[in-house]
């Protein structure tokens, strides 16, 4: 049995049955590469580099193509908040200029225009009723 380093596990190292450590960056030898094998080896790396190059393109393309769209959303965004603001305030106005004229006459309406409202309002929910509107 090999002699183990006092106070530890370990195994001494060099010891018989164990072949001393490799140095770090030691280089283990390399068959020789025929010109045909080079070239693919150049080929393959600058296919490599050519295909993260394009990769990061179409990443860049991507966000580039997602930040437009947010800024095209964010101006119709605002737009539709312009158009309803407008909205409002020509309903405001309209409602205004309504009630200035209305408010001079009296508020309630005639007699002689609610029956014609509501007879007019019975005839046609009579016809509506009738058999000869059924479908």
């Amino acid at each position: 049995m090999p002699p183990k380093v006092p106070g530890s596990m370990r195994w001494v190292v060099g010891t018989p049955g164990h072949p001393p450590p490799l140095p770090p960056f030691f280089p283990l030898p390399q068959p020789k590469l025929t010109p045909q094998e080079k070239l693919k080896l150049r080929m393959q790396k600058a296919l490599n580099r050519q295909f993260k190059a394009d990769k990061k393109a179409a990443q860049e393309k991507m966000i580039q193509q997602e930040h437009e769209r947010q800024e095209r959303e964010d101006e119709l965004r605002a737009m539709a908040r312009k158009i309803r603001m407008k909205e409002r305030e020509r309903r405001e106005k309209e409602r205004e200029e309504w009630e200035r004229q209305y408010s001079r006459q009296s508020r309630s309406p005639s007699p002689r225009h609610s029956r014609e409202y509501s007879s007019s309002r019975r005839r046609s929910r009579s016809r509506s009723r009738s058999p000869h509107y059924r479908h």
